[in-house]
């Protein structure tokens, strides 16, 4: 039988935020004015860690599968807010793309994590499914952000290639082609970079939870590698889609921009 983890006391949790102490003293030797961002950084990531310490446990006593794709739901919803405000683009429909993006992602992964691949049961089972759906929609909120960005940074670079490409008869597929696929290998490199150093560079957080929860290692780099695929293929399917709804978006049925866009952020 595993072991489960090693507690933490609350006295020793407080000597973990001598740590947030040497690092407003060293940002302080360099001059830099980073102590109210520290601390209310801090305070925020306690805070908000505590309250989902709390929610999680009460969810985890919850077994209904109509409560745990609600929990789901509203995941996505946020992401979708989250990669609206980052991008700081305020374009039609671009909330919605996201919105469906996100969905269709983490739908389609984690339906074949759940039921091909780990096989826990029942399927909507919150211990599980909550922390793998979160991990799945987190990555692909950030890989969907980062490709919107650079999308319409590729736009704006290339706007009179572009627009010189659409003059001489080329659709809008055609002459965006090589914005979107800039902005879809820079999305999904941060993911490739993450794969490459797991283990030579770095041991990943999922592993090594589970390893201190009590896991043998080799059953916790299963779990590594089944997870970090599938968040592959949910960043894959989620930038695909969003630099796609997203490029529609930009062109009439005649393949022109449209008027109030003009390719500017």
């Amino acid at each position: 039988m595993h072991e489960s983890a090693q507690d933490i006391t609350t006295l020793n949790m407080l000597m973990c935020y001598g740590l947030l102490l040497l690092a407003i003293v060293l940002s302080r030797v360099h001059k830099i004015t980073l102590t109210r961002e520290l601390v209310l950084a801090t305070l925020r990531m306690t805070l908000q860690l505590i309250l989902v310490g709390y929610i999680l446990k009460a969810l985890f006593a919850i077994d209904y599968w109509y409560f745990s794709l609600g929990v789901a739901l509203v995941m996505v919803f946020f992401g979708a807010q989250t990669i609206y405000a980052r991008v700081g683009i305020k374009q039609r429909n671009l909330l919605l793309y996201s919105f469906v993006s996100l969905l269709c992602s983490s739908a389609t992964i984690m339906s074949f994590f759940s039921i091909l691949v780990v096989q826990y049961s029942p399927w909507y089972n919150p211990r599980y499914f909550i922390p793998l759906i979160g991990m799945i929609i987190g990555n692909s909120m950030n890989g969907t952000a980062l490709a919107i960005e650079r999308f319409y940074d590729e736009l704006k670079k290339r706007q009179v290639e572009i627009e010189t490409y659409l003059t001489l008869g080329a659709t809008s597929n055609e002459a965006s082609a090589g914005c979107l696929r800039a902005a879809y290998r820079a999305s999904i490199l941060p993911t490739i970079s993450s794969m490459t150093g797991m283990g030579l560079v770095f041991l990943p957080g999922m592993m090594t939870g589970q390893i201190i929860g009590g896991s043998g290692p080799l059953v916790a780099i299963k779990y590594q590698i089944a997870i970090i695929l599938a968040i592959l293929g949910a960043v894959s399917i989620s930038c695909f889609l969003a630099l796609r709804l997203e490029r529609n978006n930009l062109f009439d049925r005649y393949h022109l921009p449209v008027e109030s866009i003009r390719f500017k952020a």
